[in-house]
């Protein structure tokens, strides 16, 4: 699956609650491969938290993460103002610390093709 065929897809924690929808990937910085997702949550007014792709799993109802949903509020938000906020990133996920997660390039979509006029 292309990574940018996750935005918008459901996002649930391990227990199968919704936290929200998948906003962006984000990827490693030297080997280009997904390694975060944002997700969309909030009422009132929509935030986008970063989640780590690490143990999720894709499945019929959505992407399962592997961080329980409480986790998921209390991280920080896109997009990461500096690298000290990248290095609270990894360490509110008990990662080890790592280059700032950058967003994955996103092909063309048939939406984005101008379109011919018809006569």
């Amino acid at each position: 699956m292309n990574p940018q065929d996750l935005i918008g897809h459901d996002v649930y924690d391990p227990e199968g609650q919704r936290i929200g929808q998948v906003g962006a990937v984000y990827v490693d910085g030297s080997t280009r491969e997904p390694q975060w997702v944002t997700v969309r949550t909030g009422l009132f007014g929509p935030r986008e938290t970063f989640v780590p792709l690490r143990g999720a799993s894709n499945d019929h109802s959505g992407l399962r993460v592997g961080v329980p949903m409480a986790t998921v509020k209390d991280a920080p938000q896109a997009p990461l103002p500096d690298d000290d906020a990248a290095v609270a990133l990894f360490r509110h996920y008990g990662l080890p610390d790592a280059p700032a997660p950058v967003p994955a390039q996103r092909g063309p979509k048939p939406s984005d093709m101008p379109r011919r006029k018809v006569r």
